[in-house]
């Protein structure tokens, strides 16, 4: 069975390698992601649903940084 994330994942990577190929910075793909990110959720999220959601991906960007509810 094939998952929502290895979907995402096999157009992620193939867009990745179209832009790399075009020479479009990752920035800028990430840019147009993101936006593109928000559109799918206003479809169906409310915008404190929406704003919850970045804070905590924001709350937890430092890859070495501990979660709250790991112990030390």
């Amino acid at each position: 069975m094939t998952s929502a994330r290895d979907i995402v994942t096999k157009h992620v990577d193939a867009m990745k390698a179209d832009a790399d190929a075009e020479q479009i910075p990752g920035d800028v793909l990430g840019r147009i992601m993101f936006e593109q990110v928000l559109r799918i959720w206003r479809e169906s999220r409310t915008l404190d649903d929406i704003r919850s959601e970045l804070e905590t991906a924001i709350e937890h960007l430092d890859p070495d940084e501990d979660f709250t509810f790991m112990r030390p």
